[in-house]
């Protein structure tokens, strides 16, 4: 099973990320960053290739009727996400259910998951992207999700969700803070879903990412996406516009599209709060970057849609 990463977005690998994490043991960082971070000096986080993935036995396609959902199994933020276009697949992360005005379903994602280099939207969306032979489908019950070198992704079942209605990665050549994207889930999958995030609960109220605040996601990236333990991710926020937001924390290939949340300690450990935004960027520095809530929402309006985050 191929695990390069898709589309010549990033040169990361398993090992340079470990090495990394390596250097700053301690630190919950990889790399450092500060209050002052120019968002523009950024890249889109990677998908993971799974090309050849849906071919192997033990991962199979199953009626969403079929499938019990059990604690941090459902789909929902931090759902396993792969996407299939063009012949590759990619993997990546779920971010927030959404509920739309119109009466239907929605999961958010990044929207340069389901997008080609070159194209900045689909054609819904005024782009030049053809969505319609997009096929998603979420993991559940996967027994590795980070699907990397070390682990692969160890059994599970997939879900099929329905057509991408709605995908974006720039808008007048800047990606950081227009990136994102949303795939309506069948009446068959409602069933399944979770707008619970797996390890932090939450999120409870919508929110933002303000400078020294404590934010937390939950993904399948490369490294450390591989367990329960450290798909679950926290680091210190450095501020938001109204677009954008940045902060400090640890992210590699897989966690495109994540949900990000504020974080408070209890004491069980940190307790997800508010939604605060979408993940899709790394910064050259080691931070990362993303969509705001409030832009993920304007950005939907494009294609006619009023969205909201579905909440706990």
């Amino acid at each position: 099973m191929s695990t390069d990463v898709m589309d010549g977005h990033d040169g990361l690998t398993r090992r340079s990320v470990l090495k990394a994490s390596a250097a700053t043991a301690g630190l919950g960082l990889v790399g450092t960053a500060s209050a002052d971070d120019d968002t523009s000096s950024t890249r889109p986080i990677p998908c993971l290739d799974m090309t050849g993935v849906l071919e192997r036995e033990d991962v199979t396609t199953v009626q969403a009727a079929s499938v019990a959902p059990e604690t941090s199994s459902g789909i929902g933020p931090g759902s396993f996400l792969l996407i299939s276009r063009g012949g590759t697949t990619a993997g990546c992360t779920a971010n927030f259910i959404w509920d739309g005005a119109d009466g239907g379903t929605y999961l958010g994602a990044a929207g340069h998951c389901f997008l080609p280099d070159g194209a900045a939207a689909s054609e819904s969306a005024g782009g030049s992207f053809d969505t319609s032979g997009v096929t998603v489908r979420a993991c559940i019950d996967c027994a590795f999700g980070g699907a990397t070198g070390l682990n692969g992704l160890q059994g599970g079942e997939l879900v099929e969700l329905g057509e991408v209605v709605y995908a974006r990665q720039s808008q007048n050549g800047n990606g950081v803070g227009n990136d994102f994207g949303l795939v309506r889930v069948p009446d068959d999958v409602q069933p399944l879903l979770d707008p619970a995030m797996p390890q932090f609960g939450g999120p409870s109220e919508i929110g933002a990412v303000d400078g020294g605040e404590t934010i937390c996601h939950y993904g399948n990236a490369v490294a450390f996406g591989e367990t329960f333990l450290t798909k679950g991710r926290s680091g210190a926020g450095l501020g938001h516009g109204s677009d954008s937001w940045s902060a400090a924390t640890t992210s590699a290939p897989g966690d495109s599209g994540a949900a990000v949340q504020t974080c408070t300690p209890t004491l069980t450990g940190l307790q997800g709060v508010e939604a605060a935004g979408v993940l899709t960027h790394l910064t050259t520095n080691g931070g990362v970057a993303g969509t705001t809530m409030s832009r993920a929402k304007e950005m939907a309006g494009e294609v006619g849609l009023d969205i909201s985050a579905r909440l706990v």
